[in-house]
């Protein structure tokens, strides 16, 4: 099986703390100490959730132990972590894209999706099996009061207010790896290709209009503690700089207007 053994917590601790997390970080806070069991292929097992204490990101890990009775999935697992406010699916979808498997990294895995009830808020829940390894993954976002109607043609990843998923550095970088996987010109494209090079530049237009919503009002830049994961900082320490107002809404624009070039 892709999960290991383990006879006692201890043994648990043992192994978790032997694994860093993706962003490099081992000190690891404990979710959830008394596990939930599962079946998994037809085995039993128990499944802990742990924390990154540098970058906060949920940590499942899922035993064989001796000993365990078989029982069947609970239908709402206990102590479950809400990750924050997913303005949109797209959103969500784009932070659960960015965040693999703790255990082998695979990013993809088919997503079966819920509403649920956490706290009396009312959540979604995106959970499944990571295809790689078999290990589970689930993540669980606040929903908004009003739920954004998408248009086709303009890309979305929330209203107004600032993302509570990813910070100003992880947007710059969604932007920055969109906007370089995209042809500087439309020449010899078909139109479908066309199409889609526009929508890709107006998605790293709205990516860099997220990080602009992190520049506090009255400010001219985003504030350094506006930035919270390894990504964002590495993106602000290479060049501080590009996190200025002027400059957010100068490479928002500047995407916009190749967008144009590609257009119909």
């Amino acid at each position: 099986m892709a999960f290991p053994y383990a006879r006692t917590f201890d043994e648990v601790l043992a192994h978790v703390n032997e694994r860093r997390c993706v962003c490099g970080a081992t000190e690891t806070g404990i979710e959830n100490r008394t596990g939930e069991r599962v079946l998994i292929g037809g085995v039993a097992a128990v499944r802990f959730d742990f924390y990154c204490v540098e970058c906060a990101r949920l940590r499942e890990f899922t035993f064989r132990m001796t000993g365990t009775p078989v029982q069947e999935r609970a239908a709402r697992r206990p102590g479950i972590r809400v990750i924050g406010l997913g303005r949109s699916a797209t959103e969500a979808h784009l932070f659960m894209d960015l965040h693999g498997c703790d255990v082998c990294g695979e990013e993809e895995f088919e997503r079966d999706f819920a509403v649920i009830v956490v706290d009396g808020e009312l959540c979604s829940r995106y959970s499944g099996v990571c295809p790689e390894c078999g290990d589970p993954r689930e993540f669980t976002f606040r929903l908004p009061e009003e739920t954004p109607i998408p248009d086709p043609d303009e890309p979305s990843f929330g209203g107004e207010r600032p993302s509570e998923l990813l910070d100003a550095g992880e947007w710059l970088w969604v932007a920055d790896t969109i906007a370089a996987g995209t042809p500087a010109e439309p020449a010899g494209m078909d139109d479908q290709q066309r199409r889609r090079a526009r929508y890709d530049l107006l998605t790293a237009a709205a990516a860099a209009a997220e990080a602009r919503k992190f520049v506090a009002f009255g400010a001219d830049a985003v504030s350094p503690g506006a930035l919270w994961s390894p990504t964002g900082r590495a993106v602000y320490e290479a060049e501080p700089g590009r996190f200025s107002l002027q400059r957010l809404e100068l490479l928002e624009e500047v995407f916009r207007g190749l967008a144009v070039t590609f257009g119909d």
